[in-house]
């Protein structure tokens, strides 16, 4: 279903830079890095499961029952129990799943470091290197995934991806550090 790919995609990289966001601007030498980890996850946690399942669980049965109801007037009579009314039931929670599945698992894969870290075995430093490399690796990956879509080259579709999040980055550094000079 093109919906359910569309918003995995969409939400896989809206979850990645807001982990990157989460990432940049939280980080500190004297944070703990568990706290850290749980900031990253916390967040995908509440985007993934209010705006990737619940948004897109009532948005796409929204457009469903429209659907239905239009299919009804066009038919003069109920399609209750009929396959496309059943339809109108599974098909939300199979595009919500695909949507929340994007925004929770790839910002995990960013906080895994500092999880490493909590445990000793990396440092913290290391652990932000580490999570803000997975991050740009996990964008690469979903460029080139994205390349199988259009057809496009994997190379120029990763970088793309990679870029944008490569921005988020330096733009959410670049404020922490105004913001910090601001406050010193």
């Amino acid at each position: 279903m093109y919906v359910a790919r569309r918003l995995f995609f969409t939400n896989s990289i809206d979850g990645i830079i807001s982990a990157i966001g989460v990432n940049v601007g939280a980080f500190d030498e004297s944070a703990r890095p568990l706290s850290l980890a749980l900031a990253i996850v916390g967040g995908s946690i509440a985007f993934g499961v209010g705006a990737g399942f619940l948004g897109a669980l009532l948005s796409e049965r929204a457009e469903r029952v429209r659907e239905l109801r239009e299919m009804e007037r066009a038919l003069g009579g109920s399609l209750r129990g009929s396959v496309y009314w059943r339809a109108a039931l599974v098909v939300p929670v199979y595009v919500a799943f695909w949507s929340s599945l994007g925004i929770l698992l790839f910002p995990l894969l960013v906080a895994s470091p500092y999880f490493l870290s909590h445990l000793g075995l990396l440092g913290l430093w290391e652990a932000y290197l580490l999570s803000n490399a997975l991050a740009v690796l996990a964008l690469s990956l979903v460029g080139a995934l994205l390349s199988r879509v259009s057809g496009e080259s994997p190379l120029l579709s990763s970088l793309r991806v990679v870029l944008i999040g490569l921005g988020a980055l330096l733009l959410v550094y670049s404020i922490k550090r105004v913001l910090i000079a601001l406050t010193a």
